[in-house]
């Protein structure tokens, strides 16, 4: 069984995939709890994939590509760090499933929990129409742009904390956000010509909660968008409208609501 990297890829990320493959063989998929996972696993995992398991703290020297018809999984309390600034690429399918009690962590070597220095990785790239993502009870830390590209990957019960942009989504991007918080980075949600579901969530304490760019749509759940130094920004664009799903119709919304 083969796992692809990067022509680039250093010899000790590779190191990695080859001793988690030995150790495993097969990707380690936790007891599923709830209809998200299932609907994932139904319908975006298939016999013919490669897979690969991280089943203990990794670092990364290198760029992380999961490409097309690759599952990687991640088991649950395991931290994810990177030495500089590298990204996690997805075109396949990424499982990080974490518990309450065992979160999994993406952050960089030594950074203290909760910091607000600079950011120390690049972040993530879920990138296509056939890249999916799943992740649970994670906490994605210290990158500058977790950037969502025309997929549709699901965050649930996860904390983005001192990012520059916790999620970025863009080029017709559907991510489904729910249960999570943000808190202490500069943006903490934006859309730009992308439409993510946020539901549930609390965003606080960011320097802009929610960013709303060109072109973007959003649908919102009950949020609490509260004590950022602005809660919510926008961009005025095409002149006026009243489309219900419209930028400037859920702006004028939104600052009824908040």
């Amino acid at each position: 069984m083969s796992f692809l990297l990067p022509d680039n890829a250093g010899s000790f990320m590779k190191r990695k995939a080859l001793s988690a493959q030995r150790s495993s063989g097969s990707v380690v998929v936790p007891v599923i709890r709830g209809l998200i996972l299932f609907i994932y696993l139904a319908f975006h995992t298939r016999a013919a994939d490669q897979k690969v398991a991280i089943q203990k703290d990794t670092v990364f020297t290198d760029h992380f590509y999961i490409p097309e018809n690759t599952t990687c999984t991640i088991k649950p309390g395991v931290t994810v760090s990177f030495d500089a600034y590298r990204k996690i690429i997805v075109k396949g399918l990424l499982i990080a499933q974490g518990t309450p009690d065992k979160p999994i962590r993406f952050t960089c070597i030594d950074r203290p929990r909760g910091s607000t220095e600079s950011p120390c990785w690049t972040g993530f790239v879920i990138y296509g129409k056939k890249a999916h993502a799943l992740f649970r009870h994670c906490r994605i830390e210290g990158a500058y742009k977790n950037i969502i590209w025309e997929s549709n990957p699901v965050f649930d019960s996860c904390e983005f904390a001192g990012n520059h942009y916790a999620v970025y989504c863009i080029k017709n991007a559907v991510p489904h956000i729910k249960h999570c918080k943000f808190y202490l980075n500069v943006y903490g949600a934006v859309s730009d010509f992308a439409a993510p579901m946020l539901l549930d969530n609390l965003i606080t304490e960011n320097t802009v909660g929610v960013y709303l760019q060109l072109s973007a749509e959003l649908i919102a759940g009950k949020n609490i968008i509260e004590k950022n130094e602005t809660n919510i920004r926008t961009e005025q664009c095409l002149g006026p409208t009243k489309k219900p799903l419209s930028l400037q119709y859920l702006w004028k919304l939104m600052r009824e609501l908040y």
